[in-house]
């Protein structure tokens, strides 16, 4: 058993301290830090400590800690006095030089951009993953007839589980404000205003808006991500400019009128709009890439999922698939994807398993294989076998390939979000057209675990291990 403080103060010792910190959160395996100065982070030691792997991505260090994330992230944020996801403000003292100024280049500015999607996106992730399986119990409970169609409890669970899709632009809104500085409750009813009942009507009944006589652009901004998350991260330049040059005496009054009367004719006439460009323009990209491709773009996409986790591009990824659930109500690539790719990881380490004389390894391997199957882990397995050894990484790629030939050609998608682990074969219970997507997503799964355990059977040699 870990010792999670000793790790926490040996993370801490090797970053810089707690001065250097800027934000501090994790996903489901990885502590994800940012940092004033990234210069002052010793990567080296960091990955001999017990952790699986430590890199930057972007600008961001990810630790990748395993199933005992949240014991270490506690005991991080109990060591260093911090809140959750706190974002320590930047008096930086340019005498002694402790921060060096970053260049503005395109590999930058796309991490940045990445990094603060994701850095949005994380503290969601427990929302939309309840929202997901009340949704699947609520199918669940209708498919089985266990309930009366019109029965009060599935009304009540049916709008608590939309209700996280429906007023997401409000809890990103605030998430958003924390993560780029400014101030929630701003961030948050920039979100809210996009969801406004009189500005739905308005755009449902085809009513022309504007505000200091400029049009506003007529669109639904429920269920959607990018267009606060963009419009929160101008507001937060915006707040600081106005804070710098407002009187001290009346800063607190002025500065959110101000901000608000500024961000209203920004947020409606232009970011928001920009924002569902993009958000429809990934979810087309992806409709796209999938409606030219077919079965193949699936296979190929659950084939290399491990190189998209290994980067920590992953919680990027999520946007999408909301984006394609929110449009078409299911989602044929994505989240299938990566949840055929951890079956093809499981897969191949019951092979390693099965097949190594290595008591120890033999043990890794097992409860490798069921951290990627039920509570869909994949790094343990990824960084402690299929990756080390290579051989199991081929057995897993060609085993999720196949599975994700099958998803495709079957046109198997998910109807809810739910991280990909064993639980998210509720989200493909489906009626209508989609009646017979749960046994065909039950189906990939058994062909990916064989294929991938074969494949890495045949393909590991033990005796070649060092």
């Amino acid at each position: 058993m870990k010792d999670y403080n000793a790790l926490a103060k040996s993370i801490l010792e090797n970053v810089g301290g707690k001065k250097n910190i800027t934000n501090a959160m994790h996903c489901y395996t990885r502590l994800r830090l940012n940092f004033k100065d990234t210069g002052l982070v010793n990567l080296d030691a960091i990955k001999e400590l017990d952790v699986i792997g430590a890199q930057f991505t972007g600008e961001q260090l990810q630790i990748i800690i395993g199933n005992e994330i949240n014991e270490v992230y506690d005991a991080f944020i109990k060591l260093t006095g911090l809140n959750k996801s706190e974002i320590i403000e930047e008096n930086l003292d340019k005498k002694n030089d402790e921060v060096k100024k970053k260049r503005k280049t395109i590999k930058g500015i796309f991490s940045a951009i990445v990094d603060g999607i994701v850095g949005c996106m994380v503290p969601i992730l427990p929302m939309l993953i309840a929202s997901g399986l009340l949704k699947a119990i609520v199918l669940v409970i209708q498919q089985f007839e266990w309930l009366d169609v019109n029965s009060p409890t599935l009304i009540t669970l049916s709008f608590v589980a939309d209700s996280a899709f429906y007023f997401m632009p409000v809890i990103i809104g605030g998430f958003a404000a924390k993560k780029f500085g400014a101030n929630i409750a701003l961030g948050g009813m920039i979100g809210a205003a996009l969801i406004h009942p009189s500005f739905i009507s308005a755009v449902n009944e085809g009513t022309s808006l504007s505000v200091f006589g400029l049009p506003i652009y007529p669109a639904s901004y429920s269920s959607t991500v990018v267009p606060v998350i963009l419009s929160v991260w101008v507001m937060s330049y915006v707040e600081k400019v106005i804070s710098k040059y407002s009187p001290k005496s009346i800063r607190t009054v002025l500065e959110p009128v101000l901000t608000l009367l500024i961000m209203t004719p920004l947020t409606f006439c232009l970011l928001a709009p920009i924002g569902t460009m993009l958000s429809s323009g990934f979810a087309s990209l992806v409709t796209t890439f999938y409606n030219t491709f077919g079965f193949i773009a699936v296979a190929l996409l659950s084939a290399f999922i491990p190189w998209v986790v290994m980067v920590g591009m992953h919680v990027g990824t999520v946007p999408i698939a909301i984006s394609q659930i929110a449009e078409t109500g299911i989602d044929p690539i994505m989240m299938p994807s990566f949840f055929i790719a951890n079956f093809g990881q499981g897969g191949a380490c019951l092979a390693v398993g099965v097949k190594t004389k290595d008591s120890k390894l033999k043990s890794f391997a097992f409860s490798s294989a069921f951290s990627d199957i039920v509570p869909g882990i994949s790094e343990p397995g990824m960084y402690g076998i299929t990756l080390r050894y290579k051989t199991p990484m081929i057995g897993a790629m060609i085993g999720s390939g196949f599975g994700g030939l099958y998803y495709g050609l079957m046109h198997v998608g998910t109807l809810a979000f739910l991280p990909p682990n064993l639980f998210q074969l509720t989200a493909y219970v489906g009626e209508g057209a989609l009646a017979n997507n749960l046994i065909h997503a039950c189906i990939g799964v058994v062909i990916t675990l064989i294929v991938s355990f074969i494949a890495t059977f045949i393909l590991y040699k033990p005796e070649k291990v060092k």
